[in-house]
């Protein structure tokens, strides 16, 4: 839904980029984005486009330029609007994983960059989906792994391209209207920006530790055990400086707790080396549980 009054920073409604995408309204502004409602006029489907600007550094010339307020930002505009323009390239690499939600275009224009997303309709996060099941029944947990497979398997893209995700958490997975699951995944972050702490692998605050596809599988074990459980997992320092298990939190039944358990170790040496690996023991598990397809 748009706002219902208008910034002089926003290209107005109507606006034509790249002669196809046209701007319906405005979804929102945040960080170094301003992310619109839009129209492909070429396919007659609906688009969401996020455009780069960094409001501190920028203004708007004649409703559609973006120009660098003094020349004294140029190195730091030009500098982001590069790490966006390579956001872009990099997820683009994903575009057929369907458990990432990618670009499906993205281009320079009006001295600034632009990226178009596919309109996925209506989306909850997994946190807000979480508070509208409250049930932890064996069936519902084998039809929640089964939603979530999509996402696993878009992690595991990641890890073979030498990339991690690093924010894994309940609301950078969200839900679709047939309960189809996807990862967010910005590019731009570079790892920390907004952190939900409970989420985060001890090594993640440590010079010491080596981040590795272990990292990413103890956020997503911790998101798995917030689905379960309804509880965000102790912070990894916490649970190292006061000995806090997560088995005190949660009574799901023991052989998915186990392998959930495992991934969410604070010893990286004790945790799932591997999204593959991990993979083979929860659906392993799920399949003599339940005959997981």
């Amino acid at each position: 839904m748009g706002r219902s009054f208008y910034d002089p920073a926003w290209l107005p409604a109507g606006t034509l980029l790249k002669e196809r995408y046209e701007i319906c309204d405005v979804l929102d502004q945040i960080g170094d984005r301003i992310i619109y409602e839009g129209k492909d006029k070429i396919l007659g489907r609906d688009v969401v486009i996020q455009e780069f600007y960094p409001a501190a550094l920028v203004h708007r010339y004649e409703r559609l330029r973006v120009d660098i307020l003094d020349r004294k930002y140029e190195e730091k505009f030009y500098i982001r609007r590069e790490s966006f323009l390579k956001e872009a390239e990099l997820l683009e690499k994903f575009s057929q994983v369907d458990g990432l939600v990618t670009p499906i275009d993205f281009f320079e224009a009006n001295n600034t960059v632009y990226i178009i997303m596919k309109q996925l309709g209506e989306i909850i996060t997994l946190k807000e989906f979480q508070k509208t099941v409250g049930s932890t029944e064996q069936f519902e947990v084998l039809k929640f792994l089964q939603c979530l497979l999509p996402v696993m398997n878009g992690i595991a893209a990641l890890h073979r391209e030498g990339l991690l995700h690093c924010d894994i958490n309940p609301s950078s997975i969200i839900v679709l209207n047939d309960c189809t699951m996807k990862l967010l995944v910005d590019a731009g972050k570079k790892l920390i920006k907004d952190p939900i702490d409970a989420y985060y692998a001890p090594e993640i605050y440590s010079a010491e530790e080596k981040m590795g596809p272990w990292t990413d599988i103890y956020a997503l074990c911790g998101t798995m055990y917030y689905y379960i459980s309804g509880y965000n997992p102790f912070q990894a320092q916490d649970r190292i400086a006061e000995k806090k298990t997560l088995k005190d939190n949660t009574s799901i039944f023991s052989e998915l707790e186990n392998v959930i358990l495992k991934g969410v170790s604070v010893d990286i040496k004790d945790r799932y080396q591997s999204m593959e690996e991990f993979c083979e023991a929860l659906y392993g598990v799920a399949n003599e549980i339940g005959g997981f397809d």
